[in-house]
C-alpha cells in the first residue's frame, strides 16, 4: 500500500485535474443524495466547510441549502498553533475571508462566537481520499482529526468526495478518526 504522503500527492493531482464543469455536475449528485440522507434531514446544527478554490466537492450550494432548511451552520476557523479547528456559526454567507491554511471561513470579528460542540448534530468533512470503511486522508495537518477527537460520540461525520477519491484501503493509524459515511458521486 503506498503512504499516506505519495497517495494524498497523487489525488491532490486529480483533484485539480478535474475540469470545473465536471466537478460541478458531479458535486450536484453528492448534493442530491446529502440532502437526502437521514443525518443531514434530522440535523438541527450542521457544521460544513468551505471548498470555494480547493477543487473539493462544491459546498455552497449545501450552505445555502442548510440555511432555507432553517438549520444552523457552523464553519471551522483554523487555529495554527494548536493544530484543531474552532466550529463557528455562520452568520453573513458573505463575509468570508481566506484563513491562515488559504481556506475561506468566517471574516473577523465574525468568527468569534463558537459552537458549543454538543449543539452539532452533523459535522461534514472534507477529504483528499477515503475507504471503504469510512477511513480518511486530509491534506496532512490533523486539524479535522483532532477536532473529530472532541466531537461527541455518536454524532454523525459525513465525508463527500468523487468517486475517484474512494478507494479500497488507505493507511490509516490509530489517531485517524473514522466517519460514520461517505458519500460520493
Amino acid at each position: 500500500m503506498e503512504t499516506k504522503e505519495v497517495l494524498r500527492k497523487k489525488m491532490k493531482m486529480k483533484i485539480r485535474s478535474q475540469k470545473g464543469s465536471e466537478r460541478r455536475q458531479r458535486s450536484g449528485v453528492i448534493h442530491k443524495k446529502l440532502f437526502i440522507h437521514e443525518d443531514f434531514l434530522k440535523s438541527k446544527c450542521v457544521m460544513l466547510y468551505v471548498s470555494k478554490g480547493t477543487g473539493e466537492v462544491e459546498t455552497g450550494p449545501i450552505i445555502k441549502k442548510a440555511l432555507v432548511m432553517g438549520k444552523k451552520v457552523v464553519l471551522p476557523v483554523t487555529l495554527v498553533r494548536d493544530k484543531n479547528i474552532k466550529p463557528v456559526y455562520l452568520e453573513d454567507i458573505r463575509k468570508l475571508e481566506k484563513g491562515p491554511r488559504g481556506i475561506y471561513e468566517p471574516a473577523r470579528p465574525l468568527n468569534k462566537k463558537p459552537a458549543a460542540l454538543k449543539d452539532i448534530d452533523l459535522v461534514v468533512v472534507p477529504g483528499v481520499a477515503f475507504d471503504k470503511s469510512n477511513n480518511r486522508i486530509g491534506r496532512g495537518k490533523g486539524y479535522y482529526d483532532n477536532f473529530l477527537r472532541r466531537f461527541p460520540k455518536g454524532r454523525s461525520k459525513i465525508g463527500l468526495g468523487f468517486r475517484f477519491q474512494l478507494l479500497d484501503k488507505v493507511p490509516a493509524t490509530k489517531r485517524d478518526i473514522p466517519l460514520t459515511s461517505v458519500i460520493t458521486d
